[in-house]
């Protein structure tokens, strides 16, 4: 069974998962399967007034569902690490507090 200090270490780790570059890179695909589920290519809207609405609405739903998405996978990655062998936690937990340092 793993020890609650070990649930602390992956619930750490599992949160470097959830950076700004993530965050920007699942809005990007949340926005491309809005529009592609909206039948609209970028270049397919008609004026500049109605991408700007488009994107102006979308806002708030594609933050909503990135939290989500990023937030799921914080979960699921930490509840992975705990079965993970101690070596790589301390290689993760190394990692990362290296690029925090940077």
């Amino acid at each position: 069974m793993i020890e609650r200090s070990d649930h602390a270490r992956c619930r750490q780790i599992a949160r470097q998962v959830v950076s700004e570059y993530a965050r920007d890179k699942v809005t990007k695909a949340l926005y491309e399967a809005a529009l592609e589920g909206l039948d609209f290519g970028p270049c397919e809207l008609p004026s500049a007034t109605d991408r700007d609405w488009l994107r102006t609405a979308l806002a708030g739903p594609l933050r909503d569902a990135t939290d989500a998405a990023l937030g799921t996978l914080r979960r699921s990655v930490g509840r992975t690490l705990e079965t993970a062998p101690p070596s790589l936690l301390v290689q993760l937990e190394r990692r990362g507090g290296e690029l925090a340092a940077s």
